[in-house]
């Protein structure tokens, strides 16, 4: 999905016409496009860190039990597994320190942060629809405006849209109960 068409719905649901496509823009639609962009980059980030993650995998060197993370392709935000031969290692984080009980060449599977979505740009990841978006991008918006009560209502939308997201597919596993009268 096209950033400009998650950005189409906010208008919409703002009851503003769409004036992304326009060659000029005056400075008002320019400033409301900047801040339903940045709008939008902090539900996204949102979303990705709480509900739904990205997840990548790379190789990395474990030299003395540690690797450093800042020499990794993306920005990591946890640890999910390293590997050795396919063999699982404890991996965890310290004081910006990769750690693991292992040494040598393994395989980090890690969620990361994506980094900034531009204008222009493209959400590849099919699990968010363009609404969800939208609502979260709206329920920033209207948070950094002060309008409480649109803000709440576009959160809780966006949030039961992100947690739908989350489950669909999985099972969910119930802890066994007791029936009582």
């Amino acid at each position: 999905m096209l950033v400009k068409d998650v950005l189409g719905e906010c208008l919409a649901k703002m009851g503003r016409e769409d004036f992304l496509s326009e060659s000029s823009l005056s400075d008002e639609d320019a400033k409301l496009r900047d801040r339903l962009l940045a709008a939008l980059n902090i539900a996204y980030r949102e979303a990705v860190t709480e509900f739904i993650p990205l997840y990548h995998e790379e190789e990395v060197t474990v030299s003395e039990g540690e690797a450093d993370p800042s020499a990794l392709s993306k920005r990591i935000l946890y640890p999910v597994t390293l590997s050795f031969a396919g063999e699982r290692h404890k991996v965890w984080i310290r004081a910006g320190r990769l750690r693991s009980d292992r040494d040598g060449k393994g395989t980090l599977r890690y969620a990361y942060l994506p980094e900034e979505l531009p204008l222009d740009g493209e959400i590849e990841d099919m699990r968010v629809t363009p609404s969800a978006l939208s609502d979260g991008t709206l329920a920033e918006f209207y948070l950094a405006d002060k309008v409480f009560d649109l803000a709440e209502a576009y959160d809780a939308s966006f949030r039961d849209a992100m947690r739908a997201v989350r489950y669909k597919g999985r099972p969910l596993r119930l802890g066994a109960g007791r029936w009582s009268e």
